[in-house]
């Protein structure tokens, strides 16, 4: 008996075909196949840069995709159509999680989960209009890796037309086989 292939195999992701260049695109797809949101509330549209030696990121996120808050805004001359910040602070999520999966090997499908736990500056220096793409930078500053938690520092730097419009120092926690809902600070390691 021989195993059927399936006639059309599932394409890959955008994410995944844009990035090609910098990640093996079967690595990239299985983030994105287990990843714990859907593709349309993962704020990255290509990575252009993995730097493994400075565990740091530049990446794309194209501002005419559908931003579930920015289709909402009620726009004029004086209110612009622009990335909300709720919808920045979400890229800085989605970049933090490539973090951890390409950098620490965090697989979503092997039990890992995490979430921001700290947002120790965020400066919004400019509306990110509806348009022009947004330049993503991040690094990690400080890093802690345990066998079944990994606690990390993140900067962030996104620029639109060269312009910065957000300045961010966050910090994400990621464990392995346990509830993110039973992650608190008086919760022992």
């Amino acid at each position: 008996m021989t195993k059927l292939e399936p006639e059309h195999p599932r394409p890959l992701s955008s994410l995944a075909e844009r990035s090609r260049r910098v990640v093996a695109p079967d690595l990239l797809q299985r983030f994105v196949d287990t990843f714990l949101y859907a593709e349309e509330a993962f704020f990255v549209d290509e990575l252009t840069r993995v730097d493994d030696a400075t565990r740091s990121l530049e990446a794309v996120l194209e501002t005419t995709r559908p931003f579930p808050l920015a289709r909402s805004q009620r726009t004029s001359a004086l209110h612009p159509a622009h990335v909300s910040a709720a919808e920045l602070l979400m890229a800085t999520g989605s970049l933090g999680c490539l973090h951890a999966f390409l950098f620490h090997g965090c697989r979503w499908d092997e039990g890992w989960a995490g979430f921001g736990n700290r947002i120790h500056r965020a400066d919004f220096k400019r509306v990110a209009r509806i348009g022009p793409p947004i330049a993503l930078e991040s690094r990690e500053t400080r890093t802690r890796v345990g066998a079944r938690r990994i606690m990390l520092r993140y900067e962030f730097r996104f620029l639109q037309s060269g312009e910065v419009v957000y300045l961010g120092d966050q910090s994400a926690i990621f464990v392995k086989d346990r509830a993110l809902d039973a992650i608190g600070d008086s919760s022992p390691d």
